[in-house]
């Protein structure tokens, strides 16, 4: 029997992204109570590691009826010639690791359940009122996270900045097409538009720290979700040592992206992350504390969520496991 093939097509008619946040909020509250095992290769298959990677991960959740195997690549030529990366999700029978399913995603599930883990930090560690949303960047995480957040803390005003003026207009535009309640600001002054935010998200491919600890306010959140690898930072070391951090995987964490780099620096320390978000879903660790909390929820992506994504599909699509 073949193999079926589901296309980022028959995924969007499948699953969105308000649809997985309960699964991954499952998915995170299980593998901080080491439930999961995540795994994660970078490789970097041409000569400048800046214009193209590829991870693979995978997925266990114990007593979960499948497992997976995502292969990721990210390519910058795709990013300026506007078309979809590449790469697939393999999904496996638990019981028997036959291949159930390939889902050919092209980083839509990627996408979503990165937007699911979004609003669940705004949920958990973002003021009760925020008035006014600032994200940094143009790109697909840009327009996610800010509707993520918009689902869970609902604004009037949102403040864009990015590199390029007019993608930021460019992305003000399909965002106002699903938020047409909202003001949309597009600035070209970095630290105004830090500054303005109750709630930031960062979303860039940025290699050196563009937001500043000196910046940052009391009552402020970030969602940082663009440095996924270790060669990326979005964070300063001062922007974490101010904030009560937050995770999805610690090993994951320290290894990768904005704690691997203050880490790697000697100016922060493990010890100072404040917990995993699965811990706080789970209530085991208190999240804001209080309206001056400043809190910073830095994720990489561990496995689990490709995994509860993957299910979800499956599940929808009536493929019996």
């Amino acid at each position: 029997m073949s193999v079926p093939i589901i296309d980022r097509e028959q995924l969007q008619s499948l699953v969105s992204f308000e649809g997985l946040i309960e699964p991954v909020s499952y998915a995170f509250q299980q593998s901080s109570a080491g439930k999961a095992e995540n795994g994660f290769v970078a490789m970097f298959p041409i000569a400048d590691r800046t214009r193209g990677d590829v991870y693979v991960k995978t997925g266990t959740l114990d007593g979960a009826p499948v497992h997976i195997v995502k292969v990721a690549p990210w390519f910058a030529i795709n990013v300026e010639q506007g078309q979809p990366q590449g790469g697939f999700l393999a999904v496996f029978d638990s019981r028997t690791g036959h291949t159930l399913a390939l889902l050919d995603d092209r980083h839509y599930l990627s996408d979503i359940r990165t937007a699911a883990a979004g609003a669940l930090a705004a949920r958990m560690l973002a003021p009760a009122r925020v008035g006014t949303a600032s994200v940094l960047g143009s790109g697909v995480q840009a327009y996610w996270q800010t509707l993520a957040l918009y689902g869970e803390r609902p604004f009037e005003m949102l403040k864009i900045w990015a590199r390029d003026p007019v993608k930021a207009e460019a992305l003000a535009h399909r965002l106002l097409a699903r938020l047409p309640g909202i003001e949309v600001q597009c600035h070209t002054d970095l630290r105004h538009v830090v500054e303005a935010g109750d709630v930031v998200l960062t979303t860039t491919l940025s290699r050196e720290p563009i937001l500043r600890g000196e910046w940052l306010r009391p009552g402020q959140h970030v969602t940082a979700v663009g440095a996924d690898d270790p060669s990326k930072c979005e964070l300063d070391a001062a922007a974490l040592g101010r904030a009560r951090v937050f995770v999805d995987s610690i090993e994951t964490a320290v290894a990768n992206g904005d704690v691997h780099r203050a880490i790697a620096a000697g100016a922060y320390e493990r010890d100072a992350i404040a917990g995993e978000i699965g811990d706080v879903l789970a209530g085991r660790t208190i999240g804001r504390r209080g309206a001056d909390d400043i809190t910073i929820a830095t994720f990489v992506g561990i496995g689990a969520q490709d995994l509860v994504a993957a299910q979800a599909v499956v599940e929808k699509a009536g493929i019996r496991v």
